[in-house]
């Protein structure tokens, strides 16, 4: 693959290896050149964004009991985050921002200064499998996503790159990309899996061991 452009963001610079593979179903690559790509359409880590509505729920009921000196599990079990079928993102970003909190109280930071920094701590709390949402409401103002393969450029629009998923009367828009490093030799690796190849016509010539991509009819 020669590169792979997000707006004026540049990715495998150089050209790099990928495979067409119809038994994964997302679009992986190197999970740090994933993540900028995600960025670059706007999409939020599942944790992350999970994690930001629990502290924004909970933040100043934290900081009252870090000012009681109460430890992050105490804090977090007294506040029903965690136990009693609560998720465990919802437990985990709790006791992550309950330590933020301990941490910056410790620094003698004022109450504001606290809660507006306890959010970073989402930031430690990446999706496990680098899974990543997009508001559904921005599908239309996102960015195409071209991908070069042998000097001609093969675009993926939002509506191709993004998975729409209802359940409960409600839709969710996944991100179509995640991160995924492959070690040497077969790697560093992008796969080209069913988001791409949904929206191309791919010819797996087996013979002369090639693979060709035309638009889809």
């Amino acid at each position: 693959m020669d590169g792979v452009a997000v707006g004026g963001s540049q990715f495998c610079v150089g050209g790099c290896k990928a495979i067409a593979d119809s038994g994964t179903s997302l679009l992986a690559g190197p999970a740090k050149e994933v993540a900028k790509i995600n960025k670059a359409i706007g999409a939020v880590g599942v944790f992350d964004g999970e994690c930001r509505q629990v502290v924004a729920e909970y933040a100043p009921q934290i900081v009252d009991k870090v000012l009681k000196k109460l430890s992050p599990e105490q804090i977090c079990d007294a506040l029903g985050a965690c136990g009693n079928g609560s998720s465990i993102v919802k437990c985990l970003s709790c006791e992550a921002a309950a330590t933020a909190a301990i941490h910056e109280a410790q620094s003698n930071k004022s109450l504001a200064q606290i809660e507006a920094l306890m959010d970073k701590a989402c930031d430690l709390l990446p999706s496990p499998k680098g899974e990543a949402t997009v508001d559904c409401s921005k599908l239309d103002s996102l960015p195409d996503v071209t991908f070069t393969l042998a000097g001609q450029p093969f675009v993926l629009t939002p509506k191709q790159y993004v998975l729409e998923v209802g359940a409960a009367n409600q839709t969710e828009c996944i991100s179509g990309f995640i991160g995924l490093d492959v070690p040497p030799p077969a790697g560093p690796l992008w796969i080209l899996g069913d988001v791409f190849l949904g929206a191309y016509y791919t010819q797996f010539d087996f013979g002369n061991k090639r693979v060709g991509f035309a638009k889809a009819a």
